[in-house]
């Protein structure tokens, strides 16, 4: 099993004004992309409500339950996983102080793959940038997902703009993020994932850019038509 990134940030995790501040604050924009893709992906069902109790839905890569808490609130059948233990352990410890229902799991796509466990909406969010194999993350997830399913996923594109942003000015300079948090080799272009999930059978519903604006101390980000950094996009099959 990979060794988490955010192990070192365990503790801190839910410090909105610590190391990983930009994952809570971009939590809202991402949240609506969500939503408005599960309510188009299944409009035959009466509410966003209904959908989330009835569909199955994984947070794959879910940290400390960033995500995994706004769905459950909104009533989601959601499990969780993560390669960080004590990131898992952190995440348990809040939704049971708050009676939130997230079933937590301790490892990755692979072992689902493993055991045939599949669900209708998958959702992985800044998590494809930092596995070993993409190509075989993107495989596994396929594998997961039940007829009629939705996958999800953030991560950030590859090129000179992305390098500039999210490298030398986030991580160098403003010091946003820790440095090493992100390897640009790494990075996927939308392209390549798309492209590689066309040839098996799943088409691309929706991609949009994620930008930030300054907001106080912290950051409000937008959605744009460029995805020439953060983007978020959603495949169908």
């Amino acid at each position: 099993m990979q060794q988490s990134n955010f192990d070192s940030f365990s503790n801190e995790w839910w410090d909105d004004e610590g190391p990983i501040k930009l994952l809570h604050s971009m939590n809202k924009t991402r949240l609506l992309f969500i939503q408005e893709r599960v309510l188009n992906r299944y409009d035959s069902l009466s509410s966003l409500e209904a959908i989330l109790k009835k569909k199955k839905i994984l947070d794959l890569g879910c940290g400390g339950g960033i995500l995994s808490e706004s769905l459950a609130k909104k009533g989601a059948n959601i499990t969780a996983c993560d390669t960080s233990s004590s990131l898992i352990k952190i995440a348990k410890k809040r939704a049971a102080s708050q009676k939130l229902n997230i079933n937590y799991k301790v490892g990755g796509i692979e072992l689902l793959k493993k055991k045939s466990i599949k669900y209708d909406i998958i959702i992985s969010l800044e998590v494809i940038e930092h596995v070993n194999n993409y190509k075989d993350f993107l495989l596994n997830i396929n594998s997961c997902l039940n007829k009629n399913g939705l996958i999800i996923l953030s991560t950030i594109n590859r090129n000179t703009i992305s390098y500039l942003t999210t490298i030398l000015i986030a991580e160098r300079i403003l010091k946003l993020v820790p440095n090493g948090t992100h390897n640009w080799n790494k990075y996927i272009k939308p392209n390549e994932i798309t492209e590689f999930y066309e040839k098996y059978n799943l088409r691309l519903d929706k991609k949009v850019g994620l930008f930030p604006i300054p907001f106080g101390r912290n950051f409000k980000w937008i959605r744009t038509s460029s995805v020439s950094s953060n983007y978020i996009l959603s495949m169908v099959n």
